[in-house]
């Protein structure tokens, strides 16, 4: 126990020694001037260790300085509220804590109000530990360095308000990590941007927190550079995200976000406001659910503009190994009811699909992307690098690649558009492009070592592909279909006019199976196919429409200008199952089986087959074809085969065989119409019997007469002989009838029919002729007709019928084209109704009238004009027509400025000017006319006429409506008429609108630096209607300038950041209908950077200057206006932008340097102000500043400083101080100086009263070490004096009160809780003493329980020996003042243990005689020292007899003797022991000795036995552990009463103590047995 109470003991002093000895700061009206709080006009100090229990408070007028290792302990729940200034001066190596004070309960950190903004509250190097808001910022601007979160509940940094703080190296974690329960979602969030706040973060570290690192929302922006998260997961009531925004505008550059649950999550909601992300440079890694989410909360009402613009974007390992639950990724970037632009983006490794995007349209923009190893296997969309489904127009997708994708590189479906050009899709499992129902437009596709097709198409519409190469595709496909470069399957299912499927300038080359597969697809356009290096067991093309057999389902595929190369034994090139087409064009090259065509299919589509060379072994085989036609083609050199025809119609023109010696193999059901065909040996063809082949020629029928010119519509009459038809028609102008394609032969399984015969039977004039011939091949024929003279062919062209023409116009007269069958001349007469014959004469020669020249003239009016053609044979044909010449209305041609619509609409400003201008217009006749503008529907009045005849080349009308609103439409006429009165109008609707203010502005400047003062002068803008205006000033560096209303205060001056600027003056008036609406200018300035300007400031002081002097040297005046004043110290007047410069304060590198002292700062500093001493002699100082871009801004000053005397600096004591007499007063000075490097000594002086002079007290002493004094009682003035070596003295007083001393009562033995041995004679001895040396009494005070206290002694030591027990003593001591010391102590006398001395036990006899009487003396010596022992008794026992007696000590010389009439009977050995007991009870102490007796028989043959004896020795061993057990016991119950006792204990707890630990002593009594 005692060992246990030592231990308790030190931990206790431990305790006291470390416990920290900081103030508790209560709230700033309670704190005062308490601890280490030193409050100095407006400004706080806090060093060391600050406890705050209640919020503290920094006023709008204060500042509150925190020094470097200040360490701040908040209560749970405690604020630090900034309504002034918080200056936070941590260092790296030495940061200001803030911390929780409770293990349970969090502080809320450090709030800025919207009072602290633009008060320079500066935080630098600060740590905040266990809070639940590490810094809140309501309208604020505080500068944040170095600042560090640990365990952040809910936000480290909040915003709110626009606050517009600066963040450099921001550090969180954990944040929301040691919330236990969350009761709702706004937990663990590193920095929350809100309510319109502008943070500048350069620099922020996030790692391991709860929702989300950044937070932005309710139309914040700001700039975030460098910025690092990690481990952003876990929350189970919000979305979590490495950067949330929400309705918002932010900028970031250079983010890395590893291991979230989303790395950024970009969220428009509330369709008032905007969200606008911009990211650049952005490395996102390991996210379990997304990299990348843009997204609108509606997703039914899709925003279609950019949310989000990323460029340098990388995302890599998506619901990968590294995520912190893998597998479970839904996309690396998704992008879903929102527009997007990303750029060199970069998606790697995605256990989901690498790109989804859902909604989207054209404004979604994704250009120079890789997507590499995304996708989830099995997954459809999701297996794939990137997805799109449901678009409302097609996204963009430019520079693309796609690679190892489990799935397709891409797969668009269920109308999921797509546009682009330039996609690379390789490597992947599935195809590179899936198209499932979608419309997909892409120009430079390459797909290569796809495991399925490199393209395949299904149930889609509107698909083009241009320029596209496919390689080794297909290598993992387990059907055709898979295992070909292009597939088509249902695409489309129904020809229509509209949503065809084309492939433009495709080539596939080595896939694994076909190279293009379709199936059930119809408008299907395959233009510039190439197709190279196909398995040889497959066709290199194949076609199957045979499930197209649903109702209308058909149509027909079209394969044109392409080429198919293709080796292989015993497949086709080109093999077409039940299906029409269009092929033209086709090539085909290698050895094969040639091309095999099936077009049995649903609805009986004709196809066409068309300039195509036909090789191949087995060439050609049609099958099927209801009605096949085409031109053009050829059966090659490289067929080895033949052309089979089976079930089939086949027409071709212009079929070619380049040997002649191919053979046409029809069946039975077959036909085949060659029209021209050249080189085809039809005596070689297999025409069995049902089978037919025509061959068809074109003839031309020329009917002529006499003179072998061609007789227009004559009777022509055309019949053959056999095989065709009569055909009747009429000539044309030429004489010729043209018949195209008439079969001249037909071939069967007989042989060859004979030639067709052609009659014709020609007409004219009541002469005809017949003639035939033989229709061997194309004919001309000729049917000569020999007619009478016929007369003349009348061609009239000018004058048209009823055409009228100006009074006096020119009228043209052209019947030039008029001719003579038989050739003869022509004669022609014009005769007007009016003027009689105008001109008649051989020839046709077109004239004119009224022209001035030819002299022919007609007369206004209406003519009936008739031309009369005869030949010289009399035969003459004629024609009338009328025509008017009359005066004509003016004709308008007008345009209009502003220009009409092509609605024929004038939509303007309802105070503008619409200038008509009239320079088209003319009257026909030349006649004078005049034009002006007039209205309909309008309440205005148009114009005046002013009565002159003529017609501006401008027309001009100024619309007032100032005050008023126009119609909503009405009537502008432009009228020109003459003075005969004939007009002309032309009408435009006009709609006028209230105008957007205009915007115009000045700029006046003296300089181009960002010093300099700029003055932009908006008062030429202007509202042309004279509405209430609303302006803004904007600069895209420095954002809003100015916004204010009225155009009288439409100007601004200031300073702008250094850059360029586009500034924009905007203006908008109050009309509802503009809403929205801005009317700006803008103008490109560039913004110099300023020059610093260093400036020393000149004090008066330094006209008188020594070496000891601080000098405060100051460089007030100076700055650099790309720095704001903000970074410069609030005292002064500083060369500096009053705002924080867009592109951050440049730092200014500041130095002071003295021409014999050097640089007067510490190199790692940049001061403006400071202090220091100067060494003797004249300095030149010197200010330098650079800001790194400029030249260095220097400026000097000479100061002469003297030498100076030594300077003493007294530690101790204060000037002030009060000490007692008694107490030794420390000087130390240690810290003196002489700052000439002079040695110095120190003199004090004490005033003597009696001599009214300064007495030596120390004299000549060194200041390097500590002096200790007594001063007698009384108000002492001291001189100190300093003396160098040179003789320079310094000499300074001090006052110090000394005040009486009380006495000091001392005892020095024996001290508090002595144990002293029993029986010793003790000292008191005691030290008391008084500085006064007045003292009057002494007592030794002796107290006892429940008795009156005594005086042992007046002595300073006496001696006394106390009996055995606690007792409590005291020394009083007391001077002549009355004032007194007392000092108590307690210590026990321990009692001592009766010890009986075995060797000086006598028995008068141990041998007995059994029933024989005898006397027994008995004589021991017992040891006691505190004699307290007096019962001392003999025990005897034998057998059943036993026997007791005591024994005394009477002349207490220690021998205790007594006798005993001893008569044992029986022999044995009886039990003797001396028993000493000291005590009463179960607390007394007790002795035992023991010795064997002998009783014998008389006769002396008594014998103890064996076992008797070995007996005796086992009780004998017993007792005595017995007995030693119980004095253990009782040692221990007299310490533990020794320890009870304290100074002024009264022992009444002594029992208790032993009750309550008797259990524990046990324990440590047996463990000691």
């Amino acid at each position: 126990m005692e060992r246990h109470r030592t231990l308790y003991a030190l931990i206790l002093l431990a305790l006291l020694l470390f416990m920290p000895m900081g103030p508790m700061v209560q709230s700033f009206e309670e704190a005062g001037n308490e601890g280490s709080a030193v409050s100095n006009r407006a400004t706080t100090t806090w060093s060391g260790t600050v406890t705050l229990t209640n919020d503290y408070f920094v006023n709008v007028q204060d500042e509150l300085l925190i020094t470097s290792c200040t360490s701040v302990v908040m209560s749970p729940g405690i604020r630090i509220y900034v309504d002034g200034r918080l200056t936070v001066q941590g260092t790296s190596t030495c940061p200001i804590v803030l911390s929780s004070s409770s293990t349970t309960g969090d502080h809320e950190g450090i709030q800025f109000n919207s009072s602290s903004n633009g008060r320079g509250s500066t935080v630098n190097h600060m740590h905040i530990e266990d809070a639940i808001y590490g810094i809140t910022i309501y309208g604020s601007n505080p500068i944040l360095n170095n600042v560090t979160m640990f365990n952040p509940d809910r936000v480290g940094i909040d915003m709110f308000g626009s606050s517009s703080p600066v963040i450099r190296d921001l550090h969180v974690e954990q944040a929301g990590r040691s919330v236990a329960f969350q009761n709702d979602w706004r937990y663990g969030i590193g920095l929350s941007v809100g309510d319109g706040s502008t943070p500048i973060v350069q620099g922020a570290y996030f790692t391991d927190h709860q929702l989300r690192a950044v937070n932005l929302w309710g139309g914040s922006g700001g700039i975030y550079r460098d910025v690092v998260m990690d481990n952003i997961s876990g929350s189970v009531l919000g979305e979590a995200a490495g950067v949330w925004v929400e309705d918002s505008v932010p900028l970031f550059e250079d983010l890395t976000i590893d291991k979230s649950d989303t790395g950024i999550i970009v969220r428009h909601i509330d369709d008032s406001g905007y969200t606008r992300g911009v990211f650049r440079d952005v490395d996102i890694s390991n996210s379990m659910y997304r990299g990348v989410y843009l997204d609108k909360n509606n997703h039914t009402n899709y925003t279609n503009y950019e949310s989000a613009d990323f460029t340098n974007l990388t995302v890599r390992g998506t619901g990968s190994s590294g995520a912190t639950s893998p597998g479970i990724a839904k996309a690396a970037i998704e992008v879903n009811a929102t527009g997007a632009w990303l750029e060199n983006v970069l998606v790697d490794g995605a256990s989901s699909v690498g790109v989804r995007l859902f909604f989207v349209d054209s404004s979604t923009t994704f250009r120079n992307m890789t997507i590499r190893d995304a996708g989830e296997a099995g997954q459809g969309a999701h297996s794939a690098g990137l997805s799109i489904q449901t678009s409302y127009f097609a996204a963009h997708l430019e520079d693309l690649e796609v690679t190892g994708s489990p799935g397709p590189g891409i797969h668009s479906s269920s109308g999921g558009s797509l546009q682009g050009h330039d996609w690379n899709l390789h490597n992947n499992s599935e195809q590179g492009l899936f198209i499932d129902s979608a419309t997909v437009v892409v120009d430079g596709l390459s797909t290569a070592d796809n495991g399925y097709s490199g393209v395949h198409v299904f149930d889609a519409r509107y698909v083009t592909v241009s320029n596209l190469t496919s390689i080794n595709d297909g290598s993992l496909g387990s059907n055709a279909m898979e295992q070909s470069g292009l597939s088509y399957q249902k695409s489309n299912d129904l020809e229509t006019a509209s949503g065809d499927v084309v492939c433009l300038n495709c080539r596939v080359e080595s896939p694994q199976g076909h190279g293009v597969f379709v199936i059930d697809s119809v408008d299907l356009w395959l233009d510039n196919l190439s197709i190279t290096d196909i398995d040889p067991t497959l066709p290199a093309m194949y076609v199957d429409n045979g499930g197209l057999t649903l109702g209308t389902q058909g149509g027909r595929f079209n394969l044109l200008n392409s080429e198919i190369e293709h080796e292989s034994a015993t497949q086709h090139a080109l093999y077409i199952e039940q299906a029409a087409g269009h092929i033209d064009g086709l090539t085909l090259s290698g050895n094969h089986s040639g091309m095999y065509w099936d077009a049995n299919h649903n609805g009986n589509f004709p196809s066409t087959l068309s300039n195509t060379e036909l090789i191949g072994t087995e060439c050609l085989k049609l099958v099927n074809h209801p009605d096949l036609g085409g031109y053009g083609n050829t059966i090659g050199n490289g067929c080895s085969g033949r052309v089979w025809i089976e079930n089939s119609d086949v027409n071709f023109s212009n079929f070619a065989d380049a040997t002649g010696l191919h053979i046409l193999d029809l069946d039975a059901t077959s036909g085949m119409h060659l029209h021209q065909p050249s080189n085809i040996d039809l005596t070689l063809a297999n025409i069995p019997s049902g089978a037919v082949v025509d061959v068809a020629h074109d003839v031309v029928v020329w009917v002529v007469n006499n003179q072998s010119n061609g007789v227009p519509n004559a009777y022509a009459n055309v019949s053959f002989s056999q095989f065709e038809p009569s055909v009747s028609e009429f000539t044309n102008d030429l004489g010729q009838v043209l018949l195209p394609d008439f079969v001249n032969q037909r071939w069967t399984n007989s042989g060859p029919s004979s030639l067709n015969e052609i009659t014709v039977d020609c007409g004219y004039d009541s002469q005809s002729n017949s003639t035939t011939t033989v229709f061997d091949g194309n004919e001309m024929m000729y049917c000569r007709l020999e007619l009478d003279n016929q007369p003349p062919f009348l061609n009239w062209t000018s004058p048209t019928d009823g055409e009228v023409f100006p009074s006096q116009g020119q009228v043209l007269f052209d019947a030039q084209q008029s001719w003579d069958l038989d050739d003869d001349p022509l004669t022609l007469t014009w005769t007007s109704s009016l003027d009689g014959v105008i001109s008649s004469g051989q020839g046709s020669a077109p004239f004119s009238v009224n022209d001035g020249v030819s002299g022919f003239t007609l007369t206004d009016g209406i003519h009936d004009l008739t031309l009369e053609i005869c030949d010289n044979a009399g035969h003459c044909v004629s024609e009338t027509r009328s025509i008017e010449l009359t005066n004509l209305a003016p004709e308008i041609n007008v345009s209009f400025s502003p220009t009409a619509t092509q609605w024929n609409e004038l939509i303007m400003p309802q105070t503008g000017t619409v200038t008509v201008n009239t320079t088209g217009t003319f009257d026909p006749e030349g006649d004078d006319f005049a034009c002006m503008i007039t209205f309909g529907g309008y309440n205005r009045q148009g114009p005046e006429w002013d009565n002159q005849w003529v017609c501006p080349e401008l027309l001009t009308h100024t619309f007032d409506h100032y005050t008023d609103d126009p119609p909503a439409s009405f009537f502008l006429n432009v009228i020109a008429w003459d003075q005969v009165g004939n007009s002309d109008t032309y009408s435009v609707e006009v709609k006028l609108y209230n105008e957007m203010p205009t915007a115009a502005f000045t700029l006046e400047r003296n300089g181009t630096a960002s010093e300099d003062v700029i003055f932009f002068n908006g008062s030429s803008s202007a509202d042309p209607e004279n509405n209430p205006v609303s302006f803004e000033w904007w600069s895209n560096v420095d954002g809003t300038l100015m916004v204010g209303q009225g155009l009288e205060n439409i100007s601004w001056n200031g300073h702008l950041s250094r850059g360029v600027h586009q500034i924009e003056l905007r203006i908008t008036d109050d009309r509802m209908d503009h809403g929205g609406q801005m009317s700006v200018v803008s103008e490109l300035i560039t913004i110099d950077n300023s020059v610093p300007r260093a400036v020393i400031e000149e004090l008066a002081m330094f006209d008188d200057l020594d070496s000891s002097v601080l000098i405060p040297f100051s460089a007030n005046g100076s700055g650099d206006f790309d720095s704001a004043c903000s970074t410069f110290p609030s005292e002064g007047t500083w060369h500096c932008a009053e705002n924080e410069p867009a592109a951050g304060s440049e730092f200014l590198q500041i130095d002071w340097s003295s021409n014999l002292d050097g640089r007067l700062t510490p190199e790692d500093v940049d001061w403006l102000t400071f202090e220091t001493r100067l060494s003797a002699g004249t300095h030149q100082i010197t200010l330098t500043l650079n800001d790194g871009i400029n030249a260095n801004a220097s400026v000097s000053t000479t100061l002469e400083v003297a030498e100076s005397a030594p300077v003493l600096v007294l530690d101790s004591p204060a000037n002030g101080s009060q000490f007692a007499s008694s107490d030794l007063i420390v000087f130390d000075s240690r810290q003196s100086v002489d700052y000439d490097g002079d040695a110095f000594t120190m003199t004090v002086r004490a005033f003597d009263d009696q001599t009214s002079a300064y007495l030596p007290i120390l004299s000549d002493v060194s200041t390097s070490e500590i002096h200790e004094l007594q001063l007698d009682s009384g108000l002492r003035d001291l001189q100190i004096e300093l003396v160098d070596e040179t003789g320079k003295t310094r000499i300074e007083f001090l006052q110090l009160l000394i005040l009486p001393s009380d006495p000091q009562a001392v005892i020095v033995t024996p001290t508090n809780l002595d144990s002293i041995d029993p029986g010793r004679n003790i000292v008191f001895e005691g030290a008391s003493s008084d500085a006064d040396n007045d003292l009057v009494t002494r007592e030794w005070r002796l107290h006892q329980p429940d008795a009156q206290t005594s005086v042992l002694s007046t002595q300073s030591t006496f001696t006394q020996i106390f009996a055995p027990g606690s007792h409590h003593v005291s020394l009083y001591v007391q001077d002549a003042r009355g004032a007194s010391s007392e000092h108590h102590i307690n210590f026990t006398v321990r009692s001592s243990l009766p010890v009986l001395d075995q060797t000086s036990l006598e028995l008068s006899q141990i041998e007995f005689v059994s029933d024989e009487r005898v006397t027994l003396d008995v004589s021991v010596i017992l040891i006691d020292a505190d004699g307290t022992t007096d019962d001392v008794r003999v025990d005897i026992v034998h057998n059943i007899q036993t026997w007791t007696f005591n024994l005394s000590d009477d002349d207490g010389d220690g021998i205790w003797i007594g006798s005993l009439e001893f008569q044992p009977s029986g022999v044995g050995q009886p039990s003797f022991k001396v028993i000493a007991t000291d005590g009463e009870g179960d607390s007394a102490s007790v002795d035992i000795l023991y010795t064997p007796l002998k009783v014998v028989e008389a006769d002396g043959a008594g014998f103890m036995s064996t076992g008797v004896l070995v007996g005796s020795i086992l009780i004998v061993i017993l007792i005595a552990l017995v007995i030693t057990i119980q004095r253990r016991r009782q040692t221990a119950e007299e310490m533990k009463l020794i320890d009870s006792w304290g100074v002024f204990s009264d022992g009444l707890d002594v029992q208790d103590d032993a009750e309550d630990d008797s259990e524990q002593e046990q324990a440590l009594d047996w463990d000691n047995v």
